[in-house]
C-alpha cells in the first residue's frame, strides 16, 4: 500500500471560533492584511462582525470584495496589484467558494508573475505566498482545507484547477454560526456540492484509507442533514453537521481528487453560467449511474449507500448501487435541485460541453470508468430531462 496525504491547513472548529482571527494575526504579526469577500457576505453583516475582531487587535483592513461566481482570471490581477501596493502582510479570505478561491488565487500572484494561468495543474507555483486565512460561510466547497483552486479562464473557455504547494490557506476558521440562516438555494447547491465531493473522493482512483474515512463520514453528515438545513436554516445541529461534513469532504478530494460529475460540471458553469453546486447536483446520479456499469464501483456504492442510511444489506451489489443512487435522486429532488433544462441548458449546448468535459484531464484520470463523448452526451440528456433512476440503461445492463 502507497498513498500520499496532506491537508494544508491548519483548521480550528467550533461555534464562535472566528472571533479567533484577530488573535491568529497576531500571532502571524501581520499588522495589516487583504480582505477579501463577496457582497452578500457583506449584506449578511458578517464582514462587520469579522473586522471587529480583527480591529480589536489594531490589524489594518485593506477591502477587497470584487468577488463573483464561478471568479475569472480578469479579477485577480487588481486585487493583487492592491495587495502589493499597500504591502499587505497576510490575507484574510471570508465567504463561499468563490470568495476563497479568489484569494488563494490572487496571494498567488502578491509573490508570483501574473498571469494566473501558467500556474493551472499541480505544483506549478514556485514562490511561497502569504499567509492566508479562510472562513467559510457555505457549506459546500471545502475550499478553507484544500490546496486547491479553482479560476475560470476566459479566453480558453475552461476552468483551471491550480493546485499543490503554495496554494491552500495556512489557518482556517471554520464557525458553523457563519452559516445559519442561508438561503435555501445556496443551502442546497453547495450542500450537494459538498456530498459529490465525499462521493467523488470515496470512488476515485486516488482514493486512500484516509480520503476513505473523511469522504464516508462526510457523505454520512451531510446526507442525513441536508434537507433539514434545506427546510429550517436555523437548526444549530443541522448547519453544524453540514459545515463539518463539508470540511471533511475537502479533506478526502485534496488528495484522491474527484471524477466524472465535476468533469462535467466545469463546462456547465463555463458556457451556461450554472453555479458550481448546481451544475454538480443537477449530474450527480446520472454520472453515477454510468460508472455503476463498473462491478467494483458497485461495491463501493455500497458502502456509500450504508452511510447514508439506506438499508442495503442483503441485496445483490447491483441493487444495492440502485438503492443508492435513489437515495442520492431523492435528496436532489427534496432540496429543489432543477433539471439542466429547468436550469436554462440548451440542447444545442450539448456538444460543445461534452467536448469540454473531455478535456478536464484531472478528474477524467481520477474517475473510475473510461468515458466516451457519447457517454457524456447520454449523461446530459438524462440530466436535461430529470430522468427516474429506473429508467437508466446503465444500471439495467449490469444484472446477471
Amino acid at each position: 500500500m502507497e498513498f500520499q496525504y496532506g491537508i494544508p491547513s491548519q483548521a480550528t472548529f467550533g461555534h464562535g471560533v472566528v472571533k479567533k482571527v484577530g488573535e491568529v494575526l497576531s500571532e502571524l504579526e501581520a499588522t495589516k492584511v487583504l480582505f477579501v469577500c463577496d457582497e452578500g457576505v457583506k449584506k449578511a453583516g458578517i464582514v462587520d462582525k469579522v473586522q471587529t475582531y480583527m480591529e480589536e487587535k489594531n490589524v489594518a483592513i485593506v477591502p477587497y470584495s470584487n468577488v463573483v461566481p464561478n471568479p475569472p482570471e480578469t479579477v485577480l490581477d487588481e486585487g493583487a496589484d492592491l495587495a502589493k501596493k499597500e504591502q499587505v502582510e497576510a490575507v484574510v479570505a471570508v465567504g463561499g467558494g468563490s470568495s476563497i478561491d479568489t484569494a488563494k488565487a490572487l496571494n498567488i500572484l502578491i509573490t508570483n508573475p501574473t498571469p494566473i494561468n501558467q500556474y493551472d495543474g499541480i505544483n506549478n507555483i514556485k514562490n511561497p505566498t502569504k499567509p492566508l486565512i479562510a472562513i467559510p460561510t457555505t457549506s459546500g466547497t471545502g475550499s478553507e482545507v484544500t490546496s486547491i483552486t479553482v479560476i475560470t479562464d476566459t479566453k480558453q473557455k475552461k476552468k483551471m484547477v491550480i493546485g499543490g504547494r503554495h496554494c491552500g490557506a495556512d489557518i482556517a476558521l471554520v464557525d458553523p454560526e457563519l452559516t445559519m440562516g442561508l438561503p435555501p438555494t445556496i443551502t442546497a447547491a453547495t450542500g450537494m456540492d459538498a456530498l459529490t465531493h465525499g462521493i467523488e473522493s470515496y470512488v476515485s482512483n486516488f482514493a486512500s484509507v484516509p480520503s476513505d474515512v473523511n469522504g464516508l463520514k462526510a457523505i454520512e453528515l451531510i446526507s442525513n442533514n441536508i434537507v433539514e438545513a434545506y427546510q429550517n436554516g436555523n437548526n444549530v445541529e443541522a448547519r453544524t453537521n453540514m459545515l463539518l461534513g463539508s470540511m471533511l469532504a475537502g479533506y478526502a478530494f485534496n488528495s484522491a481528487l474527484l471524477g466524472l460529475v465535476h468533469a462535467i460540471a466545469h463546462p456547465l458553469s463555463v458556457y451556461c453560467g450554472l453555479p458550481h453546486g448546481v451544475a454538480n447536483a443537477s449530474t450527480l446520479s446520472y454520472a453515477m449511474a454510468f460508472n455503476a456499469r463498473d462491478e467494483n464501483v458497485q461495491k463501493l456504492y455500497r458502502d456509500i449507500g450504508r452511510s447514508m442510511g439506506v438499508q442495503v444489506d442483503g441485496l445483490s451489489d447491483v441493487d444495492a448501487a440502485y438503492k443508492t443512487l435513489e437515495a442520492i435522486k431523492s435528496l436532489s429532488d427534496q432540496v429543489q435541485i432543477p433539471t439542466l433544462s429547468e436550469a436554462g441548458v440548451k440542447r444545442e449546448q450539448f456538444d460543445v460541453l461534452a467536448e469540454a468535459t473531455l478535456n478536464e484531464e484531472i478528474s477524467i484520470m481520477a474517475n473510475p470508468t473510461k468515458v466516451t463523448k457519447e457517454d457524456v452526451l447520454e449523461i446530459l440528456d438524462l440530466a436535461y430531462l430529470g430522468s427516474d433512476i429506473q429508467d437508466i440503461k446503465y444500471l439495467q445492463s449490469t444484472v446477471k
